[in-house]
């Protein structure tokens, strides 16, 4: 059996929102994703490259590297506590998402990530609250969709995950674990057409994620049934 199909006691889309918090996630894109070795000099660039290939101790030495370099630079801050989540790291990406919102008090990535450190937390009313902040400043952000599924998904609102997720996608068709969410929910669904039209485009858009194995294994699975 499956790991997606394993998990169906659980709640229809439990598998998906853990694996999608603890892998890449939001910044694999198919312009973006980095096949070889060869990475950006540029501290910042490099943190960003490095995160893309799961190197995560790798891209916080490169995060730090550029906020030595400036020091009020938000992305940077928002990037960095982002790497730091994936660290596990919670207190610390906490304080790099408010040192960038204390750099710019209308910063949505800023509330975005503390959004997203309050899932981590499972304190979902928190994490609620966070995102909707996020979505005043920047109602049509892709990611404020993408955590609403991963807020209803946690809280046992699956039939309410599936649109923001189809959302997200509108928005930011080469989100790459937008798509993998929907893949999963749409397997758990029953509906293999679009479980095979989501996770194809999640391999193709990230190639290297964790899931690939996975994924790959589940596609082949539908297609001789």
């Amino acid at each position: 059996m499956s790991r997606f199909a394993s998990h169906r006691r659980t709640g229809m889309l439990a598998t998906a929102f853990v694996v999608g918090i603890l892998s890449g996630a939001v910044f694999l894109s198919a312009g973006d994703v980095v096949q070889g070795p060869d990475l950006p000099d540029e501290p910042f660039q490099r943190g960003l490259a490095l995160y893309k290939l799961f190197r995560f101790e790798e891209a916080k030495a490169s995060f730090d590297a550029a906020i030595e370099k400036a020091s009020r630079r938000k992305e940077a801050f928002y990037h960095r506590g982002r790497t730091l989540l994936k660290l596990d790291r919670l207190n610390a990406a906490k304080a790099d998402f408010n040192r960038a919102l204390k750099i710019d008090p209308d910063y949505a990535e800023g509330y975005i990530g503390r959004a997203l450190e309050a899932i981590q937390r499972k304190r979902y009313n928190a994490a609620w609250e966070m995102n909707e902040k996020a979505a005043a400043l920047s109602p049509e952000h892709p990611e404020v969709f993408y955590q609403k599924g991963l807020i209803f998904g946690y809280t046992d609102k699956a039939a309410e995950a599936v649109p923001a997720f189809e959302r997200c996608v509108e928005l930011q068709p080469d989100h790459a674990y937008a798509h993998y969410q929907l893949g999963t929910a749409y397997y758990e669904q029953k509906r293999p057409d679009l479980t095979i039209v989501h996770l194809t485009r999640f391999l193709e858009l990230a190639p290297q994620a964790p899931e690939a194995p996975q994924v790959r294994n589940l596609l082949e699975f539908i297609r001789r049934r």
